[in-house]
């Protein structure tokens, strides 16, 4: 019986490590930075030419943004849809002329 309840608690664990993917492209236009906003916590993306990534593990079920901002101080909004802890999903979107839009 204790060898069923350690197995059920590390299957747990596991589901808790499950990590979300994150991905911003900026089509034709400067971007200064990207923040991923999810379950209260806000997460700098990593940069690498025009795009922005970052992997974070969802603690909370709900829904989250992506906000990119540019100089002169405007912001593009990406959506997340719903996430939940222990589910692996990648969310990705392209920034074009100050809107977002979901791809892949």
């Amino acid at each position: 019986m204790k060898k069923i309840v350690l197995l059920a608690l590390f299957g747990l664990t596991a589901c808790d490590q499950a990590s979300n993917r994150f991905e911003v492209r900026v089509a034709g236009g400067e971007a200064n930075g990207a923040e991923l906003r999810l379950c209260g916590e806000r997460i700098p993306l990593a940069r690498s030419g025009d795009r922005f990534s970052g992997v974070q593990s969802a603690k909370c079920e709900g829904a989250g943004e992506i906000l990119v901002s540019f100089s002169g101080g405007k912001a593009a909004s990406c959506g997340i849809g719903y996430v939940t802890p222990g589910l692996e999903q990648a969310f990705g979107f392209v920034v074009r002329d100050g809107a977002c839009e979901a791809v892949g």
